[in-house]
């Protein structure tokens, strides 16, 4: 390599390094970004990240800088290449150049104690590498000195061979690396970049790992993939869908754009809301264009994620940017105009949100209804459709949850049936704008009287729990016990109170039956299949006087397995899942090994239970329920009567 003799300059002012540098770039995940787009404006195609305990190393293949460069380019500050190449491509591939005001290269000493660059350039093999030291250029500034000498620890003269090595490798020493999270890293990274998601010759990895598609996940809805051509149709300015972007024509210019809603509420800040990117790098972090209040499918914006791409924000003609790249300019009369189409757009597409998950929940709502309809059906035709209206409204509420869901519904219905609060349903039915607390609101009018339509159909559950118990008792067991529970699931268990009658399983549980439970002890065995939706609930009811031992608790695993597997087969059938199975018989034996057995089943969801152990649980859940009630309302003597 020969002898060291040369020496590069930083000419700086005093304390600019100290607010373009230090103060502006306080995260790892800032810092990379800004070499990772030197890496894409000098035609890289590839960059590796490497964290390490001490220090991260940002690679690039592009094309380097010669020793002049490095003085007339790197180090040199507010250095705008657009302006000075009077083009805003770069050199080899012509990309949409990133750099703009000069100042990205100080990224690293808001994290590093030590910067060390090393470039070989692409067009004549040129080899430099030079570090800059936080502490001794801050001493140059205390000296108020605008020149630092920068020290070139390696260089050597240009080589027509080593230009196959040309690229740069940017080392951020002295860097705490101990809270980086590696996983969390490239997905913040993925979320900074379009580059490498959008363009097939750049690509990113971190400790040889690549970063993640920035926009995926389980998300319910997607636009505009789902787009209706209703939906289309209501955004005149829609030239086309390109590869599951948006592409609109806004004032002359393009903008493309994806969004999409989760079934769930966004829980991580940086995804809830929409990023812009302006030639592939976020120029705003995600947020709802200072969106505030008054619209439809308000709730959709806690749900809600998207990019939008707007390169002409940062052209020669728009500089709407701030120098960070967090946010861009709303003030400008430009920035306005985007705000209002951006309003504009979030408002139209929480709306189809709402459209569409009222209709998913509707859809919900009627398997979910099945379970209510033998009570709506009995009664008279207007009666069901006002009762059916208020059910489905609920069904439309965004954030309520399945059991509260069913709770009002079932209040609902109680109350209808028992003639206590028609007024106040046809009200809800009627009711054009309804919310969650709204409905609480009207709710709250008669909650004495729907806490006694429960109190009473408590009570009376508890009755029929005795009149089963007295079945067993008098041995009525086979055909009776199964009628007598068809009618009553819920004697098995609260949540099985909307399960019904299932026929279509018939034929596989006789085959199973067959093949695993042909045995003297399943001889005079009852089996009941209940359903809701496209779950089943399995019960056994073993031959009266049976002990169960280990040989029958095998064969009973057996024959629930063989049952899931044949309904895994069926794919045209409605009913795909054994959600579980109950084995009841007189007594089992009570040793550690049947124990342990009948444990290892419970975690396949196989209950073994005696008849006495049934209806215990059976009774202590109900009377749970009903002291609840009465805890609740201390005051009123019918439901504490009861």
């Amino acid at each position: 390599m020969g002898k060291i003799e040369r020496e590069l300059k930083l000419i700086i002012q005093p304390k600019v390094i100290d607010h373009l540098g230090i103060k502006m770039y306080q995260k790892p995940i800032d810092a990379v970004a800004e070499f990772i787009a030197n890496a894409w404006d000098a035609d890289s195609e590839f960059v590796e990240i490497q964290v390490d305990s001490d220090s991260i190393t940002i690679k690039d293949y592009g094309s380097g800088m010669t020793y002049q460069q490095c003085q007339l380019y790197f180090l040199t500050v507010g250095r705008n290449r657009r302006k000075e190449n009077g083009k805003q491509v770069s050199e080899i591939k012509e990309r949409p150049v990133l750099g703009r005001k000069g100042i990205g290269k100080f990224a690293g000493f808001g994290i590093a104690s030590k910067v060390i660059i090393r470039t070989i350039a692409r067009s004549n093999g040129e080899l430099t590498v030079f570090e800059m030291d936080i502490a001794s250029i801050l001493e140059y500034d205390a000296c108020e000195n605008p020149e630092k000498p920068i020290r070139v620890t390696e260089y050597a003269a240009g080589n027509g061979t080593r230009r196959e090595e040309h690229g740069t490798a940017v080392t951020l020493d002295g860097v705490n690396t101990s809270g980086i999270n590696l996983d969390e890293f490239r997905t913040d990274l993925s979320r900074r970049f379009l580059l490498a998601q959008v363009y097939d010759d750049f690509d990113i990895k971190v400790n040889n790992k690549e970063l993640p598609e920035s926009f995926s996940g389980e998300m319910e809805f997607v636009f505009p993939n789902d787009f209706t051509e209703e939906e289309k149709g209501k955004i005149p300015t829609l030239e086309k869908i390109d590869d599951g972007w948006a592409v609109e024509n806004f004032e002359g210019n393009e903008i493309r754009w994806r969004i999409g809603f989760f079934e769930d509420t966004i829980q991580v800040e940086d995804l809830r809301g929409i990023s812009i990117f302006a030639r592939g790098k976020v120029a705003q972090k995600p947020f709802f264009f200072d969106l505030s209040g008054g619209i439809s499918g308000q709730h959709g914006l806690e749900y809600l994620t998207g990019q939008m791409r707007m390169d002409f924000i940062d052209d020669e003609h728009h500089d709407l940017i701030s120098t960070e790249r967090q946010r861009i300019n709303l003030q400008s009369e430009l920035g306005k105009r985007i705000r209002a189409w951006g309003i504009e757009r979030i408002k139209l597409l929480s709306s189809f949100w709402k459209a569409r998950r009222s209709t998913k929940r509707l859809q919900a709502l009627e398997d979910k209804i099945s379970g209510f309809r033998d009570r709506l059906e009995v009664l008279p035709k207007r009666e069901r459709k006002t009762v059916e209206t208020v059910l489905k409204k609920i069904a439309s509420f965004p954030k309520l949850g399945q059991a509260r869901y069913k709770e009002w519904c079932n209040d609902i219905l109680t109350s209808w049936e028992k003639g206590r609060l028609r007024d106040l349903v046809i009200e809800i039915s009627e009711t054009e704008e309804l919310d969650e607390q709204k409905l609480l609101d009207v709710l709250s009018e008669s909650g004495v009287l729907t806490a006694l339509n429960i109190a009473e159909s408590i009570k009376t559950k508890i009755v029929t729990i005795g009149e089963l118990n007295q079945r067993v008792a008098t041995k009525q067991l086979e055909n009776k016990v199964r009628d007598f529970i068809y009618e009553n699931p819920w004697l098995i268990h609260p949540c099985w109170e909307s399960f019904r009658k299932e026929r279509s399983v018939h034929n596989i549980i006789k085959d199973s039956g067959a093949k695993n439970l042909n045995h003297d002890a399943f001889r005079g065995r009852v089996d009941l299949a209940l359903s809701a939706g496209s779950n089943l609930l399995l019960l056994e009811f073993m031959r009266p006087g049976l002990e169960i031992d280990r040989d029958h608790l095998d064969r009973i695993n057996y024959y629930v397995i063989d049952i899931r597997n044949a309904l895994k087969r069926e794919t045209a059938g409605q009913i795909r899942n054994l959600e579980t199975a109950y084995i009841v018989a007189d007594n089992k034996k009570d040793n550690d090994s049947i124990s342990t057995r009948i444990s290892q089943l419970e975690t396949d969801n196989i209950l073994v239970m005696t008849w006495q152990g049934l209806i215990e649980q059976a009774i202590k859940q109900w009377e749970e329920h009903l002291d609840l009630l009465k805890e609740r309302f201390p005051n009123d003597k019918r439901i504490q009567q009861l």
